[in-house]
């Protein structure tokens, strides 16, 4: 067991900071004023990109990770999801320019995208060092 001081971030952070993410993607995409009907599908797939990073990585953390054969497909979803914040950020970057965003709207955006492509990426190869160990006990 380890000691909780001795614990780094968790997937639960991973799954908290993009569920974070997801929802400050959808109230403020939901401001008609800010993002409005006319560039709709901008919009759609911007939403559509955070909640997408938000279920994959429910989904990878709710797949049991019993043998290296298991982290197969948390590992597919992590890096689907870890593209998908990359997609978010350029999607973010249009709708800077199309909805002439306030930069410290931005900003915090921006953070947050980045915070959560970090903290997947870490869960990722956490989860890779997990597998190497679990096939060289195999030995």
């Amino acid at each position: 067991m380890v000691r909780k001081d001795e614990r780094g971030e968790g997937k639960f952070d991973t799954q908290t900071k993009a569920l974070e993410l997801a929802t400050y993607t959808v109230n403020i995409t939901d401001n008609h004023k800010v993002f409005t009907p006319d560039h709709e599908d901008t919009t759609k797939k911007i939403v559509a990109y955070a909640t997408d990073i938000y279920h994959r990585t429910r989904v990878a953390n709710n797949i049991p990770f019993k043998t290296p054969e298991a982290g197969v497909e948390r590992n597919r979803l992590q890096n689907i999801a870890i593209a998908e914040c990359e997609s978010l950020r350029s999607e973010m970057q249009i709708a800077k320019m199309v909805f002439h965003l306030r930069m410290k709207r931005v900003k915090y955006w921006d953070d947050l995208i980045v915070e959560v492509h970090d903290l997947l990426q870490k869960w990722r190869d956490s989860d890779a060092d997990r597998s190497r160990r679990m096939r060289s006990l195999r030995r």
